[in-house]
């Protein structure tokens, strides 16, 4: 057979029967898209457990659902633009915002338009000008994340965890207060559940027993996810 038409059936084959790793490739891109936020390190820390964890789920899938993760900056108003950006990327059905910090595993019920008093410093040193995150904002912003399935599923797997109405008045509440203040419009992700989480540093002991280690964080964030997605289908 002359070259030309070995390569024109060469095509024609290719077309009609893709390589297995490109249809999987189309099959990955085409699952609904769960997204993972957490915080760089900050206040002299190397590691944030936050990132640590959320970063170890990056390209898995859970539930259904292909997850994305996307590393924020410690710098008020500057973190904004990294989280848009992602969610513009990538169109999650969901979002889980983690920070670090608390004694246990806790789910945040209620964004809070505003600074500590105290008004700490950010990772470039620098403090808001402003009471509020977002002037003639909502005071508050409720979460969408299944927090009572959430807490239920944790305290099953003996994971020490609570949930909480105020997520401090630092980075933390600002990309919860941001991620709830994200509009839903006609041009809008298809956002059905988001939320934020905040997670014990590594070491913490827990008083369901034992210490927060990378591994038990990693098993509290996942179900977080699989009660989450399991919400977001309506289950």
């Amino acid at each position: 057979m002359p070259l030309s038409r070995r390569f024109f059936l060469a095509l024609l084959l290719a077309a009609a029967f893709p390589p297995a790793a490109l249809l999987a490739g189309e099959a990955a891109a085409e699952k609904p898209v769960l997204l993972l936020t957490g915080f760089e390190p900050f206040g002299g820390l190397k590691v944030n457990a936050s990132w640590e964890t959320v970063k170890a789920f990056e390209g898995q899938e859970l539930g259904g659902y292909r997850i994305a993760t996307a590393l924020l900056p410690v710098v008020y108003d500057e973190m904004t633009k990294p989280l848009y950006d992602a969610i513009a990327k990538h169109k999650p059905r969901a979002v889980i915002s983690c920070g670090v910090g608390t004694a246990v595993v806790r789910i945040e019920t209620l964004a809070r338009n505003g600074y500590h008093p105290a008004r700490p410093p950010d990772n470039k040193g620098v403090r808001p000008t402003r009471k509020e995150i977002e002037p003639n904002g909502p005071e508050a912003l409720p979460t969408s994340l299944p927090a009572a399935e959430i807490l239920a599923a944790l305290k099953e797997a003996k994971i020490g965890a609570a949930s909480s109405d105020d997520a401090g008045g630092y980075l933390c509440n600002e990309c919860f207060y941001r991620l709830m203040a994200l509009p839903r419009g006609e041009n809008a992700p298809p956002l059905v559940r988001r939320g934020f989480v905040h997670v014990p540093d590594f070491g913490t002991p827990d008083p369901a027993g034992g210490t927060f280690t990378p591994e038990k964080l990693q098993a509290a964030l996942k179900i977080v996810i699989e009660q989450t997605v399991r919400a977001a289908d309506g289950k």
